[in-house]
């Protein structure tokens, strides 16, 4: 039998309750410390904000909050330097909120009488912002924000993201912004490109496709980033996954098989070093990710010999140490995946000492302590690294995710986690990161304050109440949409995924053949309960999408994400009726993909440059032609 919430939120509050008294508001990150107090403070068009005119940084905070004041209250707060009644007072602090305050901490007192925000740093005053901005968002009563007393500081020193760049669609350069403005309001702070082949590099300008990223752009990138306290990190995949590269005429030499860089050959090295002469200075970050993963068939081509001779984790660590000294001279800590070394554990004693680890696991297992364990034994710092299950779907599988990102994090936190990367994968070059907010936020959520159970708690039922919370609180601190119905649809859309008629919702099931797909299909009823369950949840996004008054455009992604869904339905019910000499539903469907092929490629460009676009639109050309054939 499954638990009911409210039996679940008793059996977690059997511990002792924390000293802050429980409090209703709607925050994402849920801050350490919230105590609700008596009373409003009413912002109107009398309130100022005062900040200090020496601080740049508290000001571009400042100017971050009148933005939001603009958008939800209609009013335009003016900023002073000096004290002033009724005001919202930005200042600084001479010490940290807490011994955990990792210089990010930071307080908000709201009375009836004013509002103050302190911190000892910027960082810790944009956060404190950021939690105002909340407050105005998704806890107001009409102009009144409620008194409050707030302490919060993170638990983990990165909160990061990662956006894959290198399997088909190149974000641009407005996005990223985009992204960056977004996520940093939930006080994420680290972002990296994954990077393979689409850096263009002057040196070998062959490499990267035409719209492929600029060192120009990370240098702008960087500098905008650093206003939102988000640390941009270097990227360059430097052993496997460098088919894109080894498939450019003129560099087949390098290759120790199709997908994998050979460490036999001194010119491996040579143009690793060429590329990191133009990569790494573009990063102002210390940190640069080498990635190194999945290296499968090392050992098979020009390095068999030494594989021999010292053995696969040597000849793996080796590389890792040289391609570790070319980025030395850059001041670079470096950053890299731990599959291989968690496969070899006797890698993990020969790798720098100052090297980043980042283990990694996409599947929603109860524990991930043993990813973890070879790195925390050898001392080495870490960076959990769960996943938002995006690749090579229709919309991401988030029953998956929300159980793999809480619980890595969790675990990564307990065992001395640095930090957290959660990463979005475009592995067949299709997907949309703009299907993926609802995990990116949950993600920011669990990197600030983990599900953490106390020895008395079931972490599973932990894991549960923070999600029951999270769903209440999700559309209304990203949407401005108050409850948990626009979540729920959200949900309710991946769960489509277990009826076979959605093929898993998987991208390659969408341009699959409809009249082998319809001999697959067993249950006739599935069909009708299929396309029942679609209409339910497009009706749901429908209505919510007009109300949303943050991030509304958004909501196109999930309903495009709904329209393909109800396309397979549709093109099983239509071969069933052209099986019948009955033609028009598939006329209806032809029409329907050629619809949605345009919508394809207008919500493509509000993401991403224009390369690869060609290669996605073929397969629904092709899917087309399928069709076609059924009605001549």
């Amino acid at each position: 039998m499954i638990p009911s919430l409210a039996m679940l939120l008793l059996l977690v509050s059997a511990t002792p309750p924390p000293k802050a008294k429980p409090h209703a508001f709607v925050l994402v990150p849920m801050p350490q410390r919230v105590v609700h107090n008596k009373g409003a403070f009413r912002i109107g068009a009398s309130t100022n904000i005062v900040f200090s005119d020496q601080l740049p940084e508290d000001r571009f905070a400042a100017e971050q909050l009148m933005e939001e004041i603009l958008t939800d209250l209609g009013e335009r707060i003016e900023p002073i330097s000096k004290p002033s009644p009724k005001a919202i007072t930005l200042t600084r602090l001479t010490a940290p909120v807490s011994k955990s305050d990792l210089g990010q901490g930071y307080k908000l007192d709201v009375t009836p009488l004013k509002i103050t925000i302190s911190a000892q740093t910027a960082e810790g005053m944009f956060y404190g912002v950021q939690t105002l901005k909340q407050l105005i968002r998704a806890n107001r009563k009409l102009h009144s924000i409620p008194a409050c007393h707030i302490v919060d500081w993170p638990t983990l020193k990165y909160r990061g993201w990662q956006h894959d760049i290198s399997r088909g669609p190149i974000p641009t350069y407005a996005f990223l912004m985009k992204e960056i403005r977004t996520l940093s309001e939930f006080k994420l702070n680290m972002l990296t490109l994954y990077t393979e082949h689409v850096f263009k590099l002057k040196k070998h300008p062959t490499i990267a496709p035409e719209d492929g990223i600029t060192a120009d752009e990370i240098v702008e990138l960087c500098s905008y980033a650093k206003q939102f306290h988000v640390e941009v990190v270097g990227n360059f995949q430097s052993f496997g996954h460098f088919e894109n590269i080894l498939k450019t005429p003129g560099y087949q030499n390098l290759a120790e098989n199709r997908r994998v860089l050979s460490p036999a050959k001194d010119e491996s090295y040579r143009f690793l070093s060429e590329v990191f002469s133009e990569v790494a200075p573009a990063y102002t970050s210390p940190l640069f990710n080498i990635n190194c993963d999945e290296v499968s068939g090392l050992g098979e081509g020009p390095s068999a010999r030494l594989v021999r001779q010292i053995g696969v984790a040597n000849v793996y660590a080796n590389h890792i140490n040289r391609v570790v000294a070319l980025l030395r001279k850059y001041g670079k800590t470096p950053m890299m995946w731990g599959d291989i070394a968690l496969k070899f554990p006797e890698i993990v004693p020969k790798l720098p000492k100052d090297l980043i680890a980042l283990p990694w696991a996409y599947d929603p297992r109860a524990s991930f302590e043993n990813q973890i364990l070879p790195f925390t034994k050898s001392g080495l710092q870490f960076m959990v690294c769960p996943g938002v299950s995006c690749w090579n779907q229709m919309w991401p599988d988030l029953d998956t995710a929300s159980v793999n990102i809480s619980n890595f994090i969790r675990d990564g936190a307990k065992m001395g986690a640095i930090g957290v990367l959660n990463t979005t994968w475009f592995d067949d070059g299709v997907s949309f990161f703009d299907d993926n907010w609802y995990e990116l936020v949950w993600g920011a959520d669990c990197s600030w304050v983990p599900a953490t159970p106390t020895r008395a708690q079931d972490p599973e039922l932990v894991r549960k109440v923070r999600m029951a919370r999270f769903d209440r609180e999700f559309p209304s601190v990203f949407y401005g949409i108050p409850g948990s119905k626009l979540s729920t649809a959200m949900k309710q859309l991946s769960t489509l995924r277990k009826n076979p008629v959605s093929g898993g919702l998987k991208n390659s099931a969408f341009w699959r053949d409809p009249t082998p797909a319809l001999a697959t299909i067993t249950d006739p009823e599935s069909i009708t309960a299929y396309l029942g369950d679609v209409a339910k949840v497009t009706e749901q996004l429908l209505a919510a999408k007009p109300k949303a008054t943050h991030n509304a455009a958004t909501l196109d992604y999930a309903l495009f994400a709904a329209r393909r869904a109800k396309f397979l339905g549709d093109s099983l019910l239509a071969v069933r009726a052209q099986q019948q000499f009955n033609m028009q539903p598939v006329r209806n469907l032809a029409a329907e993909l050629a619809a949605i092929k345009d919508s394809y490629a207008d919500l493509w460009q509000r993401e991403n440059r224009l390369w690869w676009l060609d290669k996605n639109i073929a397969k629904f050309e092709d899917l087309q032609t399928t069709i076609r054939k059924l009605y001549k």
